[in-house]
């Protein structure tokens, strides 16, 4: 099983902005691109610690996870990303935003 791991304070940053790299610093479009578009169709899991962030804003997770699960279909995100962190309330908005976002057209 080929895994990738992501430590968002590490290796993106510690403050996380809004949804668009034209409006926000450290977006959510940044993070997706930079670390996950590519990633979704080579790896078998991807581990996202969560941790150590001050705070995720609505807009940041749905342009991460609910873009990934709108475009490559909710049941393979859910499959692929594995999400780690000790705070139970951040992993379950992410639960809530995959399982509801509708697959494009």
């Amino acid at each position: 099983m080929k895994e990738l791991t992501i430590n968002i304070k590490n290796d993106f940053n510690r403050y996380v902005g809004g949804r668009e790299k034209k409006i926000a610093e450290f977006s959510g479009e940044d993070f997706r691109m930079r670390f996950l578009e590519g990633a979704i169709d080579i790896y078998d899991r991807i581990n996202i610690e969560l941790d150590g962030v001050l705070g995720y804003p609505w807009d940041f997770l749905d342009e991460v996870f609910g873009v990934l699960a709108r475009k490559h279909g909710k049941e393979k995100i859910l499959e692929k990303i594995n999400l780690v962190s000790q705070n139970n309330y951040v992993t379950e908005k992410i639960i809530y935003i995959v399982t509801h976002s509708e697959k494009d057209g």
